[in-house]
């Protein structure tokens, strides 16, 4: 009676750790900034609904991605992404470039405010499943005359400002390709679908829905072209900074 006694009690205590190490995984799990988060922000009348996947990378580092349900929005490019125990920070360079400041609560939701150029507003994000961060492609490097900074004045109807290119090789052979367009209150643009054949060159602005094709001239000094806008053609001239 005694062994079958000793025996009941460590089954329970083996129960009970268990049960403990699986509460402990679960708070650690529901603690965590990852995964698919779905909210709502209000934009004067209007509330717009989005979401954000939010996960750490093969190098451990933090990435995200937005979208924005109602219009069938998906993948949109997020910037600046830092964690720091409960507090989430991060751009979305797609949404005007918002400041999205927000701290995961002890109820499991991201809650805080997100600035836009027509001022803050309060967001909630309640977690739905799985992060999938949708990543822009990585695109093979460039020649050593397109690699460095460039920059020129993007003619657009009724108005003219300034914007400036950046390409810079990586140890992995592929190029960091981003766009800064200040009078926009855009800087650092991720650039996609960049090739270069010779003398040409084509690139792809998947925040802005465009594309920009050029040539460079011998010296390598200008890059001449014409930048594509949903339809709209626009001329553009950049010029390397030395």
């Amino acid at each position: 009676m005694k062994l079958r006694s000793k025996r009941a009690s460590l089954a329970r205590y083996l129960c009970g750790a268990g049960a403990a190490v699986l509460l402990a995984s679960l708070a650690y799990a529901q603690g965590s900034a990852a995964g698919r988060w779905e909210g709502t922000v209000a934009m004067g009348d209007n509330h717009v609904g989005l979401s954000l996947d939010l996960a750490k990378n093969a190098k451990a580092d933090w990435e995200a991605s937005m979208g924005v349900p109602a219009e069938n929005a998906t993948g949109l490019v997020v910037d600046d992404v830092v964690v720091n125990g409960n507090s989430v920070r991060f751009t979305a360079v797609e949404l005007q470039m918002a400041r999205f400041d927000l701290t995961l609560s002890a109820e499991g939701t991201l809650k805080g405010t997100v600035v836009t150029p027509q001022g803050s507003a309060p967001v909630e994000f309640k977690r739905t499943g799985e992060a999938k961060v949708e990543r822009i492609p990585a695109s093979p490097a460039v020649s050593k005359d397109l690699e460095g900074d460039w920059e020129g004045t993007l003619q657009a109807p009724g108005e003219a400002f300034p914007v400036a290119f950046h390409f810079k090789n990586q140890p992995d052979q592929t190029v960091a390709a981003t766009m800064d367009s200040s009078a926009r209150n855009a800087m650092g643009v991720p650039l996609d679908n960049v090739k270069q054949t010779a003398r040409k060159v084509e690139i792809g602005i998947h925040v802005a829905h465009a594309t920009f094709q050029g040539t460079l001239n011998q010296d390598g000094t200008e890059l001449t072209g014409q930048f594509t806008h949903e339809g709209d053609g626009m001329p553009l001239t950049l010029r390397k900074k030395k």
